[in-house]
């Protein structure tokens, strides 16, 4: 209103004096506003230069085209256009917060500060802009300056938490806790629900190092109404990550898990929670019933599908591990441990070609070399059950080359070979290896004497034997075979008849 009063009186002064051009100052402002509101900002950029030309102390073309100078990226020109603008008039707030911002975007505090300091003066009811003069004085650290104008807005602001929050986040960050402490005291008394009266108190108290009560406002914040969920799973993994070693972390785990199911009973967050706690403490169960729940809402969740497979392993449910980790393969083809639990659940119910065929095409993406080996290792056990007896040596040869002390695989490879009798010096090595590595181990002593035996070396064979036969835990019918073999080699029949005796009762 004010630049077309000031257009009609200069447009009666020109007749007498003809020191400007209003009329054509008015249509290129026009033309430009047209353009501006258009998105052309090159044309509001001509426009409005154009309206300058025509009247050069026009502070509202320079106010606009200060603006089209940015869009365009001209920031020093737009700069200047701002400052000209708001010294011709420095009345108008417009341009004065317009000037103000660019001294903010550089950083320039000391005049943004001088600049709203007048303009709060001058309206004393703009508490949005007195929020903004004391974020300025926050960033400069002048908390006494902050303090002192949040008073003045929360008299001004009446019962908006919203500046209870900021004043006690200027006593915080001035050291006076106490007053901060109060402040958030009377948010809470105003309004237990207040949307981020639960984060604020938890981030006080953890830095006072009251940590249990940082941890119960943590609890009070899921069951927030107000608070929205993703901020709440947010500060979960924020304490979690932060405080993982802590003693009581997985009890506190428990009750963060109950909280989110309590308050979000349709959502999968808590009964994954529970299914790790659970998964630690080795109740398997649990864990097993917290996963399928937590499927229950999403069907493509990997950490659900994790925790089921790894529960119902152990359980030794195989069926049931067969279907799922087949199941988890079809939303996550590529991940490891499902192929993983899809051949052994395999193997353990004899279906051996097709754990072959799971271990094959999972070892593909296994990246980890240590988790290579382990399906090597299988293969190299399921090939020898199928009759590839190559194909199993190589898988075994794989493993030993990244790990030549796997004991397990030593030993099997050594078995194998003493079976086919074939490579016995290898076999040899391998096995004695492999008792080296476990020397109270019966299987591993079993097959080194094996190995011997086959050699021919058969009073080292009974030396090994007779330790294997001393560590078995349970008699075994393929141990006292052995031993009552290698009996007869070393002409001790009466006590080779014996464990043959033996072995057949079993």
């Amino acid at each position: 209103m004010r630049k077309w009063i000031i257009i009609g009186l200069l447009l009666v002064v020109t007749a007498a004096f003809g020191q400007v051009d209003v009329r054509k100052n008015a249509h290129a402002f026009s033309k430009g506003l047209e353009c501006k509101y258009k998105n052309d900002t090159e044309g509001a950029i001509s426009c409005f230069e154009e309206a300058l030309k025509s009247m050069p102390d026009d502070a509202a073309s320079m106010f606009e085209l200060s603006e089209q100078y940015v869009k365009a990226g001209k920031l020093e020109e737009g700069f200047a256009m701002s400052k000209k603008a708001a010294e011709l008039d420095p009345e108008n707030k417009w341009y004065q917060m317009r000037l103000a911002i660019f001294y903010r975007n550089q950083e320039q505090f000391d005049e943004y500060i001088k600049i709203y300091e007048l303009l709060t003066t001058k309206y004393p009811g703009d508490i949005n802009m007195l929020a903004d003069l004391i974020d300025a004085y926050m960033v400069v650290k002048n908390y006494d300056k902050a303090l002192e104008k949040t008073d003045l807005l929360v008299k001004q602001a009446g019962a908006d938490t919203r500046y209870y929050h900021m004043l006690a986040n200027a006593y915080m960050d001035a050291g006076k806790e106490k007053k901060a402490l109060a402040m958030y005291d009377k948010i809470k008394a105003m309004d237990p629900n207040d949307q981020y009266i639960n984060i604020s108190l938890l981030e006080y108290h953890e830095k006072k190092g009251e940590l249990d009560k940082a941890f119960e406002e943590l609890l009070d914040a899921i069951h927030n109404e107000n608070l929205d969920f993703n901020t709440k799973a947010n500060i979960y993994e924020y304490w979690f990550n932060k405080f993982q070693e802590a003693k009581n972390i997985d009890q506190q785990a428990f009750q963060a898990g109950q909280a989110f199911i309590e308050a979000y009973p349709d959502n999968q967050l808590g009964y994954l929670i529970l299914a790790s706690y659970y998964i630690k403490r080795d109740d398997f169960q649990s864990c097993k019933a917290m996963s399928l729940k937590a499927l229950e809402f999403d069907r493509t969740n990997y950490g659900a599908w994790q925790y089921l497979v790894l529960c119902e392993a152990p359980l030794m449910e195989t069926d049931s591990l067969m279907k799922h980790a087949v199941e988890a393969l079809q939303y996550y083809p590529t991940q490891p441990v499902f192929y993983w639990f899809a051949g052994v659940s395999h193997a353990l119910k004899k279906m051996d070609n097709e754990a072959i065929d799971y271990f094959e095409k999972g070892r593909k993406f296994v990246i980890e070399k240590k988790l290579l080996a382990d399906f090597d290792s299988y293969l190299g056990d399921l090939y020898h059950a199928v009759g590839e007896e190559e194909k199993s040596f190589e898988a075994y040869d794989r493993v030993l080359r990244f790990d030549p002390d796997n004991a397990l695989v030593l030993n099997n490879y050594a078995y194998y070979l003493s079976l086919k009798k074939e490579r016995l010096d290898e076999a040899k090595t391998m096995a004695h290896h492999a008792v080296e590595l476990s020397p109270d181990n019966a299987i591993y002593l079993d097959t080194y004497a094996w190995v011997l035996y086959q050699k021919g070396e058969y009073e080292a064979a009974e030396t090994q034997m007779s330790k294997a036969i001393q560590q078995l835990q349970q008699p075994d019918k393929t141990y006292y075979q052995h031993y009552a073999d290698i009996l007869e080699k070393v002409n001790q029949p009466e006590k080779a008849a014996e464990y043959r005796t033996k072995a057949e009762e079993l």
